[in-house]
């Protein structure tokens, strides 16, 4: 009879996942191919009547920031829910606030870099030839991102069982990998384009492992993983769902 029926630990972890943060991490992972797509298509140009010319790379980078910036609304209700369902736990915050981090430096590069560069024009169609102009600079802001990313779902992937939180955190390892390797390479040639041509070496290699990186936090969070309930004392720690197969 023991089989039969849920046992209450199991039943709460399951209700304290929230499911935004499922919905969030698969958008992130789908971000991160289609962001490595640009640079595999970069150069490609696709001819469209009535249209004209298509960049495919440009296009599919465009792809890549609509999807990031999708994903926002579902991580942000999902990490408030886990805040709320962990009171005391500290994992939440720091997840909260390194994405509040990166919402921030987002801002910063659509407002701060056109400016800097100069690209406002004196036509009617000033705002897309401003953006255009400064996309390929908008890159730099992604490194500190990749950073941020890691602490958040590193945080968030403390709350999994340890086959996925493991998956998970090999995942933040990538991102974190990534974004040393893109500061190195920054530190010894500082110019302004050495973002896009380091992250194009080998049609992308970097972008590559960092959307392998978004990969694995994307299954590890959403295929199988469930959040692994933290040991109680009395009855509920002294006998697991575990051990005897709940």
């Amino acid at each position: 009879m023991a089989g039969s029926f849920p046992h209450p630990r199991r039943a709460t972890a399951h209700a304290s996942w929230p499911r935004e943060l499922h919905r969030a991490a698969l958008v992130f992972g789908a971000a991160g191919v289609v962001y490595w797509l640009s640079f595999v298509f970069d150069g490609t140009t696709l001819w469209i009547p009535t249209v004209g010319m298509l960049y495919l790379g440009l296009f599919t980078a465009w792809i890549a920031v609509v999807l990031n910036v999708a994903a926002w609304p579902a991580l942000w209700c999902g990490l408030r829910e886990l805040e709320a369902r962990q009171p005391g736990d500290h994992s939440p915050v720091i997840a909260l606030r390194a994405f509040a981090l990166t919402i921030v430096l987002a801002l910063a590069g659509i407002v701060v870099l056109p400016l800097q560069y100069h690209t406002v024009a004196s036509t009617e169609a000033w705002i897309l030839v401003l953006y255009l102009s400064a996309f390929p600079f908008l890159g730099w802001t992604f490194v500190p991102v990749l950073a941020l990313h890691g602490i958040l779902f590193g945080r968030v992937a403390g709350f999994l069982t340890s086959r996925y939180r493991l998956m998970a955190h090999a995942g933040v390892l990538c991102l974190f990998a990534v974004a040393a390797v893109t500061v190195a390479v920054i530190l010894q040639n500082p110019d302004a384009t050495i973002f896009v041509r380091s992250w194009s070496v080998g049609r992308g290699i970097l972008p590559a492992v960092a959307a392998a990186g978004y990969l694995l936090i994307a299954y590890g969070m959403t295929m199988h993983a469930l959040p692994q309930p933290k040991p109680t004392r009395g009855w509920g720690a002294a006998i697991t769902p575990q051990r005897h197969g709940w």
